[in-house]
């Protein structure tokens, strides 16, 4: 919707700086063709099919294609409620392929690269944690949820085996609250333990919020309209801009911080209500 290269110009920008890359289900482009762009093993966003026969053939397909991580969002699986999106659609009645013959614009799941054979939607409203439990079986992949917003919820992840999880809500788009994710990060690594890998999206616009999120324990932390704002004006050239300035800036704060390397950004940078942070337990 953003570029005719779409997920190609990103996989090229994230190859140029060694950057990791999370596919969406929701890909204008196949993940086998994504991946060759890359170079390299790419992670893959998956957006549950309803039917789970669905999601062993789409499981496979991406395991195939060499992905080493399945990324399992579950923070929309009731549904969201996208006002805004409507409230826009009746206003602009343009379709996205007119001019890009790859974008999705409204095209329904089944019509998607890959959801193509796959019949009965995505997203199953009645997904509980058994489902974890079976897709750690059904594939050698690591297996991380995204959408975890509580500690709750990544030490329940934690004890089913989960690899990983991502803090995240959807870009604000799941349940509207106005809590930032960086808010529910603190909170999530003093549960599961400095050791357990958390991730971080949602917000993120500044090398300094970056040091921020890694001070608090977040092991990486992801982005998203900062490089699609970019693609849309620039392609190739304007994601890998965008992931110069971010690392630039984080650099820049941590010379200023005194900080030589990764390890010594720790929570005594940080500060809310005025009060130091404790560090979280090992």
């Amino acid at each position: 919707m953003f570029h005719p290269e779409g997920e190609v110009a990103a996989a090229k920008a994230a190859k140029a700086k060694k950057t990791v890359q999370i596919l969406s289900s929701a890909t204008s482009t196949p993940v086998e063709d994504v991946a060759t762009a890359l170079g390299a093993p790419l992670w893959y966003q998956l957006y549950m099919p309803v039917r789970w026969e669905g999601t062993e053939r789409l499981v496979k397909r991406v395991e195939d294609a060499g992905c080493p991580v399945l990324v399992w969002t579950v923070d929309t699986l009731g549904g969201r409620n996208l006002e805004t999106a409507e409230r826009f659609r009746r206003i602009d009645m343009r379709q996205c392929t007119s001019c890009h013959a790859t974008a999705h614009g409204g095209r329904t799941p089944d019509e998607l690269p890959m959801f193509k054979g796959i019949e009965g939607g995505m997203n199953p409203a009645t997904a509980n944690w058994d489902l974890v439990d079976r897709l750690k079986k059904l594939t050698k992949m690591k297996l991380m949820l995204k959408g975890v917003v509580t500690g709750e919820e990544a030490r329940m992840a934690q004890q089913r085996g989960v690899d990983g999880v991502i803090i995240s809500n959807h870009g604000g788009r799941a349940t509207e609250d106005g809590r930032a994710t960086i808010e529910d990060l603190g909170e999530v690594i003093d549960e599961v333990g400095s050791r357990y890998p958390v991730f971080v999206d949602g917000g993120f616009r500044r090398g300094t919020e970056v040091f921020k999120a890694l001070a608090l324990g977040a092991r990486a932390v992801g982005i998203g309209r900062p490089y699609v704002w970019a693609m849309s004006a620039f392609g190739q050239e304007g994601v890998e801009r965008v992931l110069d300035i971010m690392r630039a800036e984080l650099q820049l704060t941590m010379r200023e911080c005194g900080t030589q390397n990764l390890k010594e950004i720790t929570r005594s940078f940080v500060l809310k209500n005025g009060e130091r942070i404790s560090e979280p337990r090992v």
